[in-house]
């Protein structure tokens, strides 16, 4: 008796984090859509498995300088995209964490913010930004080499 309760709490706690999760995924494509109707946009990330992660997306425009910026950090599915405006007018390529640090942002949104400036000195020297595997690809990978 007592698994049968246990089993549909697994499921019901499995629905709402996809339920969750699609919300959350539903807050980037409105942010990222709306930053895109405004430029270009550079999006930096830090993962966090047990600490908060961040995304930062910034609107750059014909001459690379920042329009404006939003940004999400947290732990959970509930973290929400929020306004981004530290960097409006400076030129993406040259943030720095100095800047970040004048400004007193979190380690993980310096993170994000620096990954941003990265992505976009790859992808503007014509290069591509490789993906970091996700947790299950490294186990896979570690698996495979054994």
């Amino acid at each position: 008796m007592n698994l049968i309760v246990l089993g549909i709490l697994f499921i019901l706690a499995f629905i709402l984090q996809y339920a969750l999760t699609y919300v959350q995924l539903n807050s980037f494509k409105r942010s990222y859509s709306k930053l895109r109707r405004i430029g270009r946009v550079v999006i930096g990330r830090k993962k966090g498995a047990a600490r908060a992660g961040a995304i930062v997306m910034l609107a750059i425009d014909d001459n690379d300088k920042v329009i404006t910026g939003e940004a999400m950090q947290g732990v959970t599915v509930l973290a929400r995209f929020k306004k981004f405006e530290y960097f409006n007018g400076l030129k993406v390529g040259t943030i720095n964490r100095e800047d970040c640090k004048a400004i007193k942002l979190s380690a993980s949104l310096t993170s994000a913010v620096l990954d941003g400036v990265v992505n976009y000195k790859t992808i503007s020297a014509g290069g591509q930004v490789e993906m970091e595997p996700s947790p299950f690809g490294k186990l896979a990978k570690k698996l495979k080499l054994n």
